[in-house]
């Protein structure tokens, strides 16, 4: 009589010994995928390279900018964009670069996601700039279309700002979690 009682909880023992078994090989795999992603994933210093070249193509996109054909607004625009990307842009990246420089292999590691974004953001400033010198270049910064031109530049500006944050966010708890030394408590 015992037997027969033992058998469903036999039978629910090794269903349970399988689903773990499967879990264990599709957990493996899981970890053998993103281990492979990052194997082969961009490190910190090419986004942020990328992100640098972006910005200097942007910069050389606006001094191939036809000046003489620009009213007084849309060259104020124009100088103002290059004293954005050449003064505080161009900071913000060197800045960027040297903390990361300075960080463990596994700790610039924890920057992908905010090195990303502002490599995004300097990509929509090359592109916004592009947009307007094209225009400029094509006689079509009057009108509706040239103020949407312009304002996109100015919105591709803007658009850098949230990226400056979450660096500054990251830089000061990866600074903080070095100085207490949260990492090693992390590294298990």
């Amino acid at each position: 009589m015992s037997n027969h009682r033992n058998k469903p909880l036999i039978h629910h023992a090794r269903r349970w010994g399988t689903f773990l078994g499967m879990g264990a090989v599709v957990a493996a795999a899981v970890i053998g995928m993103f281990g492979a992603a990052d194997a082969h994933a961009d490190t910190g210093s090419d986004v942020l390279g990328q992100a640098g070249t972006d910005l200097t193509d942007a910069t050389q996109v606006l001094d191939g900018a036809p000046t003489t054909s620009l009213d007084a607004s849309e060259a104020a625009l124009l100088s103002a964009q290059e004293s954005f990307q050449t003064g505080a842009a161009s900071s913000l990246l060197a800045d960027q670069e040297s903390l990361q420089a300075e960080l463990p292999a596994a700790d610039a590691q924890g920057f992908a996601g905010v090195d990303t974004q502002l490599a995004d953001a300097y990509q929509g400033i090359l592109s916004a700039d592009q947009t307007f010198v094209t225009a400029d270049q094509a006689g079509d910064l009057t009108g509706l279309t040239g103020l949407t031109d312009e304002l996109g530049v100015v919105d591709a500006d803007f658009a850098a700002i949230p990226a400056a944050f979450d660096l500054d966010a990251t830089d000061i708890g990866a600074a903080v979690a070095n100085l207490f030394g949260i990492t090693d408590f992390l590294a298990f």
